[in-house]
C-alpha cells in the first residue's frame, strides 16, 4: 500500500497531476479537478494516495489532506458511486460543505453533480449521515463564512458553481472587512457585473 507520494509537479491537466518522485518515476495521479488551479507546476507537494487496480492497470488517486482521502474512501464504499463521481463530489464541495448538506438532507444540491440523480443523492445522504465528522476547531472562521455566503446566494436563485467561484475569488483577495454583511455585498456586486 502506498500511503503518500512526495514529489515535484512536472505537469498538470484538470483531474491529473504528474508528479516526479525524484527516483526516476513520474506518476500520473488522479486528483479532484479543483486542484488544477491551486497546485502550481514545479511546486513540491505531498499527495495522500489510494491505489486501485482497474482492468489490470494500476490507478493512483491523490489528495492534499488525509481527510479528503478518507472522504473519498467513504464515497466509493457506497454502491453505485465510482472513483470518477467521488472525485467530482470532492471537487464541488469541501468536506464541511458536504457535512452541512448531509445534515440538511440537501438532495437538490447533491444531485447537481453530473452522474448523481435524485435516488443516488438520497442513498448517499442515507448511508453517510453521521459517518463523516470533523472537529469544530478544524473549521476556520473563513470556511464558516464561505458556507454561509454560498448558501445565502444559492437560496436567492444564483447557480451554485458560479456562486462558489465568486465567493472563493473574493476571499482570495482578502478584503479588510471579513464580516458576512460586507462580503455578501461585495459578492453580489461581483455576480451582478458578470
Amino acid at each position: 500500500m502506498i500511503y503518500a507520494v512526495n514529489g515535484k509537479v512536472v505537469n498538470k491537466i484538470p483531474g491529473h497531476i504528474f508528479l516526479d518522485t525524484g527516483n526516476g518515476l513520474i506518476l500520473d495521479i488522479f486528483t479532484p479537478i479543483s486542484y488544477f488551479s491551486n497546485i502550481k507546476t514545479d511546486e513540491t507537494i505531498i499527495l495522500y494516495t489510494i491505489v486501485k487496480i482497474k482492468d489490470e492497470d494500476p490507478q493512483i488517486y491523490g489528495f492534499l489532506s488525509e481527510k479528503e482521502k478518507e472522504f473519498f474512501l467513504k464515497m466509493i464504499s457506497i454502491s453505485g458511486i465510482g472513483s470518477k463521481t467521488a472525485l467530482l463530489i470532492i471537487s464541488a464541495f469541501s468536506i464541511n460543505e458536504f457535512v452541512i448538506m448531509l445534515e440538511n438532507s440537501d438532495v437538490t444540491r447533491l444531485s447537481s453533480i453530473p452522474g448523481i440523480g435524485k435516488k443516488t443523492a438520497q442513498r448517499i445522504i442515507l448511508e453517510l449521515s453521521g459517518k463523516i465528522r470533523f472537529d469544530d476547531d478544524e473549521i476556520s472562521q473563513e470556511s464558516k463564512v464561505k458556507n454561509d455566503l454560498v448558501s445565502a446566494l444559492v437560496n436567492l436563485g444564483y447557480p451554485h458553481k458560479g456562486v462558489k467561484s465568486a465567493v472563493e475569488d473574493i476571499l482570495r483577495e482578502d478584503p479588510p472587512d471579513q464580516s458576512f454583511e460586507s462580503l455578501f455585498k461585495l459578492i453580489l456586486k461581483k455576480i451582478s457585473s458578470i
